[in-house]
């Protein structure tokens, strides 16, 4: 190609043999209005220094420059992208140095940020995939829900990974939408936590029947779940039924599962204590455990049910009533079933009926059963207390079903009980627990008073400084009448000096006034 030495202006630019580009064009159009409004080029420079500084090639060259930086490159304007908080928006994306206009040009940017959109969601399946796993809901000690042991909790993408990198597609409502761009909303996902067609779910059907926020799903899971759901979980907590019944919050959990349980499942239950006995005294004894069994009790229909239970329990019914907690499933059983089949739970424990009355929890069971079972079942408890009425007067948890019998005022009772003590009031006066007892006859209408006080005036002398007859002393002062309390008044004056000089002699006599 020649060209031409005579100067610049008769230079041929190569440039202008080829056709203008459209933003070229645009440009010139732009620069023609120029001129019409300010005049040519030549003249706006002149008039403003004086001189012309640029040739118009120049300026055609310089404006376009400055266009540029402004992102008008072609005839769809573009605004330059904001700087990203991250970094800078100097370098190409994926690495390189592509040049500027590569880098502003709109089709490479749409590229990039579509490449980027799907790098994101296939991150965010990832991630997805652990929530359906259930690392996410895998609750902490403190039980609650929130961030699980993949650390990552239910929040919204942006939350963990800051703002937006990429701008969002606008289709996000249309038909085509992507199939994980519900994760990309604010709104967290929802996941059936106890959803019976995930293995993993049921695999932790145990852990969530135990976890205080999750036991509460589970029974609104399974009194509004189907058939084949609350099978399944019965399924998975049949072989785990004695812990989850001791458990503060599985216990629940069994409750209402026996709700919605049917006779099949009921009896599988049953098998289990039968086969295990020692498992369920401890059930029985525990603060939960306890009332769980009631539900089960509640939950017997059938006769063979029925007798299947009664059968363990009477072969525990000596440990159970020495149990508070245990306490409850008997009294239980014999207001909730008939005479007739808790005949053989009555006979235990009359049979047991002294080793069950000289226990704590025991002493408690008998004074229960007496005063608000059945005639059934309180006659023979009585009967079997006063024959063994000596022995449980000295004894400390004893004394109390004795004292118990003698407050039902039952005159044929009394009687009985009278029958069995004659001749023993004495002895009894001077024990600690004893002492009680015949304090409890002294005041009792049912009881004859001027006989146990002729019985006691035998050995006076020595109930009056006793510590504990002197207590039964006063007690049948304040009882006697007229020609008794005389009685009494002619031994106290007759021990009066030694009365004076013993610690419990000189209670009676400040209790009587008796002193000068």
């Amino acid at each position: 190609m020649t060209t031409n030495q005579n100067g610049r202006d008769g230079d041929e630019n190569p440039e202008e043999a080829l056709p203008p580009s459209p933003s070229q064009q645009l440009l010139r159009e732009r620069l023609k209005a120029y001129e019409n409004m300010y005049g040519s080029l030549d003249d706006h420079y002149s008039r403003r220094t004086g001189s012309s500084q640029f040739a118009p090639l120049s300026d055609l060259r310089a404006l376009e420059s400055d266009f540029r930086r402004l992102g008008v490159y072609d005839s769809n304007p573009r605004q330059q992208p904001l700087r990203d908080q991250r970094g800078s928006n100097q370098f190409p994306l994926n690495g390189g140095d592509r040049g500027i206009n590569e880098y502003f040009n709109p089709s490479y940017f749409h590229s990039q940020t579509e490449q980027a959109q799907i790098n994101l969601e296939r991150m965010w399946f990832r991630k997805d995939n652990l929530v359906n796993g259930y690392h996410a809901y895998k609750s902490s000690n403190y039980g609650s829900y929130g961030r699980g042991n993949s650390g990552m909790s239910f929040r919204s993408p942006y939350f963990d990974h800051c703002e937006v990198p990429f701008p969002q597609s606008n289709n996000h409502n249309s038909g085509n939408q992507s199939r994980w761009s519900y994760s990309h909303g604010y709104v967290p996902r929802t996941h059936d936590l106890f959803n019976m067609n995930n293995s993993r779910a049921t695999d932790n059907t145990l852990p969530r029947a135990k976890n205080r926020v999750d036991s509460v799903e589970l029974q609104n899971l399974i009194a509004e779940g189907s058939r084949d759901t609350i099978d399944q979980i019965f399924d998975e907590l049949i072989s785990h039924v004695c812990e989850l019944m001791t458990d503060p919050f599985g216990h629940q959990v069994f409750q209402k599962l026996m709700e919605k349980c049917t006779n099949e499942q009921i009896t599988r239950v049953l098998e289990i204590f039968i086969q295990q006995p020692n498992q369920f005294v401890r059930i029985c004894g525990d603060m939960h455990g306890t009332r769980a069994i009631q539900d089960l009790i509640r939950c017997l229909s059938s006769e063979e049910q029925i007798s299947h239970f009664m059968v363990t329990i009477c072969h525990a019914a000596l440990l159970l009533s020495k149990s508070t907690n245990a306490n409850d499933v008997i009294m239980f059983c014999f207001s909730h079933f008939s005479p007739s089949q808790t005949n053989g739970l009555l006979q235990m424990i009359v049979q047991n009926c002294y080793q069950i009355a000289i226990d704590h929890y025991g002493s408690c069971l008998l004074q229960q059963c007496i005063g608000k079972s059945c005639q059934e079942i309180r006659e023979p408890l009585i009967r079997e207390i006063i024959a063994n009425a000596m022995n449980l007067c000295v004894n400390r948890y004893g004394n109390y079903v004795v004292q118990y019998v003698l407050e039902l005022e039952n005159f044929q009772v009394a009687a009985a009980l009278s029958r069995y003590l004659s001749g023993n009031y004495v002895q009894l006066s001077c024990d600690k627990f004893g002492s009680h007892a015949v304090q409890k006859c002294l005041e009792s209408r049912q009881f004859n008073s001027r006989m146990i006080i002729n019985e006691l005036l035998t050995d006076i002398d020595s109930l009056l400084v006793n510590p504990y007859g002197n207590y039964v002393i006063q007690t049948a002062w304040v009882v006697s009448q007229n020609d008794m309390r005389s009685e009494l008044l002619y031994h106290i004056n007759r021990n009066h000096p030694l009365l004076r000089c013993n610690r419990y002699g000189r209670k009676v006599l400040e209790k009587l006034n008796l002193w000068t």
